[in-house]
């Protein structure tokens, strides 16, 4: 971050604090659930493609860890006994 960007950023903090729209207004007026409605409705929402692609990698990620744990806790077990028996 560059220093114009840090300056922006802080600019933009004491725009909000200067207009009086914090949280402590907020709660004070009762109007959490309005701030709640507002934050919701500024949120970029992805489409069903993307919501579909980034759900069946976290799937494929995680079958395919659970199984290399497995896997890694199958061998070790497996030379553990071997360790046993030796002994």
């Amino acid at each position: 971050m560059g220093d114009s960007e840090i300056k922006k950023d802080t600019g933009n903090q004491n725009e909000l604090q200067k207009s009086g729209k914090n949280t402590k207004d907020a709660k004070k007026s009762g109007g959490f659930f309005k701030a709640l409605k507002t934050e919701f409705k500024r949120v970029v929402w992805p489409d069903r493609d993307t919501v579909v692609k980034e759900t069946t990698a976290v799937v494929v990620v995680t079958v395919i860890l659970g199984v290399i744990i497995a896997l890694l806790d199958f061998v070790i077990k497996t030379g553990l006994d071997k360790i046993i028996q030796i002994g």
